[in-house]
């Protein structure tokens, strides 16, 4: 269904030919229904709603709180609460659509796949002939919201899709997607760009634009906005938000606006003299237009130096290669980000880490090298290294200006030095604990440091409880009182893993897996903790009795060598698929019928999630990590640890009832959305930080 989402203010005059239109159009095949939300209208625009009721898929809401951004995120709260909409098509109370407006929005929809914000044409609907001058000087495009009649169908820079007439796919906003409420249309005076801030954040986390000329809608233009003070005004509007919109410290800057803005300012003030004194009143007009756009953005900078500063985050671990703890991280800065804070991705350099810092820089985090010696973390020149660490890693630390530190432990004592260093510096810390460490003897270096290091700890979050109650054995005795603990587990984007039979198809044609063949399959990297030679046992065992019967490995590591001359010496090279690192594993895992990790330990188990999350059922040892997510689940099934015997039993019986496994799909599809998915996580993030930094 096509959900139409529009917000009203004293909308009376304006609205009777909107929704005479509406009666008109055609619907999509899906159906369609309008949500007005009434932002505190007090011109009758209730019971001219209420009179459509019979005539319109009419849905009635108010939200007193004035401001367009925030009635649309009050129409979206109650939206969600029931069946997720397949698009939300976003419109004001002034365009009124073509006939078959929602029918090309449907359309595109369909056929533009991997795209998720769609613009459609806005031209203007006069109420007057416009006077000669306002057309050619007054940029009609940004002051009244119009569309470029030249600009061609294809894709688009989300900047170009406008709030009058735009579609967002639904599952957008189970994400936690919303309106930036400060700014867009409110009472008094107001910043422009509410809805270009929305999808420009949307680019920035990665989902694309395209821009459907054939879905149209007229934007009315009253009288009142044909005046030249309207116009200046709307300038004013428009440089405000473009200062909310912009990257700050880009350029120098003076009483927090860019000191070049300042000198243009300058210019225009005595280029409008010139023209007034000359009796050009074009001139004059161009230059109060300029003048008023370049107020506007210095007055909302100057304002914004004078705020209390947003708080800033530094994130950092001692990582050795790209897993599981190091996306979790680039995840928290994306959740941290939508809740307001600044962030800095802060850790030291390690193989493969090119990719992972570029998808920070793309969705505007702040990227920085910070190399802390391990004088906890490694026994050898540890004096040295603190020496060093004092010398150059703390005012590499401070010179990033942290409010908070988060360092992220993978290990036992991996992280510890960065802990102890935050410390030193006077800043308080955040811990998040990415496996379940065992049990350790810590010596009197390490015990003096550790104890030190803690002191600054105002929170601890566990990607499980098992990991959870192994960091407290081991480090209670040192954190401080009224400590905030928590557990939130890592989170899996069930927009992009989801069961599909188009990529379970494209998958095995890629890596030559026939329709009818069984696929186990294993996505982790090929290390000693994940036991990839015990996965390969099982199969081999399997194989025999099962011809069509394959394994598709997901990974890459320094065990890869060795695997494949295991596979070679048992004559099953032809059978065991090597794919190597993924960058988008969730166009492989719906390739598999049963996914199954064979882990000695694990923290959380990021594969498995995914692998329900697409509707594949999912095996594990029994081991702390896998049995948080699978004890009791209906979606997945726990193994003795180092039974092979057993396992092969469990495999065997699945693969044999295609039936149990497809309803293991569902149910562990369901959890995900329950439990792991990224709205879940996000509120659990937001509820850890809330008073620490």
């Amino acid at each position: 269904m096509l959900t139409v989402l529009m917000a009203t203010f004293n909308g009376a005059q304006t609205l009777p030919k909107v929704l005479e239109a509406y009666t008109r159009l055609h619907s999509p095949e899906e159906g369609w229904r309008l949500l007005v939300v009434d932002n505190g209208s007090e011109d009758g625009t209730r019971e001219l709603l209420m009179s459509y009721a019979g005539k319109l898929p009419l849905h009635y809401a108010y939200e007193p709180r004035r401001g367009k951004n925030a009635a649309l995120n009050h129409g979206l709260s109650l939206a969600l609460k029931g069946p997720e909409p397949r698009l939300f098509v976003f419109t004001d109370d002034d365009a009124t659509p073509e006939r078959d407006w929602l029918l090309r929005y449907a359309e595109v929809a369909t056929q533009r796949s991997g795209y998720a914000i769609f613009g459609g044409s806005i031209v203007p609907d006069w109420s007057e002939a416009p006077p000669d001058w306002l057309m050619r000087l007054v940029p009609c495009g940004l002051t009244y919201g119009l569309t470029d009649p030249a600009l061609p169908e294809g894709p688009v820079y989300a900047g170009l899709v406008w709030g009058a007439n735009m579609a967002v796919r639904g599952e957008i906003f189970r994400h936690g997607f919303r309106f930036d409420e400060s700014m867009g249309p409110a009472a008094g005076d107001y910043a422009m760009g509410g809805e270009v801030s929305f999808t420009r954040l949307l680019d920035g986390a990665g989902f694309q634009s395209w821009f459907c000329p054939s879905a149209r809608v007229a934007h009315y233009i009253r009288p009142a906005q044909l005046s030249a003070e309207w116009v200046i005004a709307r300038a004013r509007r428009y440089g405000r938000g473009a200062c909310r919109l912009a990257k700050p410290g880009q350029f120098p800057e003076l009483f927090g606006a860019p000191r070049w803005m300042l000198r243009k300012y300058a210019e225009e003030l005595y280029g409008l003299a010139a023209a007034m004194l000359l009796r050009q009143p074009e001139r004059a007009f161009q230059r109060r237009w300029e003048l008023a756009y370049l107020g506007g953005y210095i007055r909302e900078a100057s304002a914004a130096a004078r705020r209390p500063a947003t708080p800033r985050i530094v994130l950092t671990s001692f990582s050795g290669q790209l897993g599981g703890m190091e996306l979790r991280m680039l995840e928290e800065t994306r959740f941290l980000k939508r809740l307001g804070y600044e962030c800095v991705l802060a850790a030291p350099r390690f193989p493969g880490d090119e990719h992972w810092r570029q998808s920070a820089r793309d969705e505007c985090v702040e990227v920085a090298e910070l190399n802390v010696p391990p004088l906890l973390e490694q026994w050898a020149w540890r004096r040295t290294n603190r020496v060093r660490a004092i010398a150059f890693s703390a005012p590499a630390l401070r010179r990033l200006k942290p409010d908070l530190v988060h360092i992220a432990f993978c290990w036992t004592l991996y992280g510890a030095s960065a802990l102890w260093l935050a410390q030193r510096c006077g800043l308080p810390t955040v811990i998040s604990v990415h496996n379940a460490f065992p049990p350790v003897d810590f010596n009197d270096w390490q015990r003096e440091l550790l104890q030190r290091a803690m002191a600054s700890v105002k929170g601890v979050y566990a990607v499980s409880d098992s990991a959870m109650q192994r960091f407290l054995a081991i480090y209670r005795q040192w954190l401080p009182a009224g400590v905030r603990l928590a557990v939130i587990p890592n989170c899996v984007d069930t927009r992009r893993f989801q069961p599909s039979a188009r990529r379970r198809a494209a998958a095995r044609r890629q890596w030559g897996i026939a329709d009818d063949d069984e696929v186990i399959g294993s996505v982790g990297r090929l290390s000693a903790q994940k036991r990839p030679e015990q996965l390969l046992a099982i199969f081999a065992q399997l194989a025999p009795s099962r011809p069509r019967l394959k394994l598709l490995l997901v990974g890459a590591g320094q065990l890869e060598a060795s695997l494949r001359e295991a596979a070679r010496r048992q004559r099953l090279s032809r059978r065991v698929i090597f794919a190597g690192f993924q960058s988008q594993v969730e166009n492989v895992i719906p390739a598999m019928d049963l996914h199954l990790l064979t882990s000695i330990r694990e923290g959380f188990g990021i594969a498995t999630i995914e692998a329900m999350a697409c509707g594949v059922p999912a095996l594990a040892t029994r081991v702390p990590g896998s049995e948080d997510i699978l004890q009791g689940s209906a979606g997945g099934q726990l193994l003795p640890l180092g039974d092979t015997e057993a396992a092969v039993r469990t495999i065997a019986q699945l693969l044999d009832d295609p039936a149990r496994r497809a309803t293991m799909g569902r149910s562990g599809r369901a959890e995900v959305e329950e439990r792991y998915a990224v709205p879940v996580v996000s509120a659990q993030v937001q509820a850890f930080y809330d008073g620490l930094a």
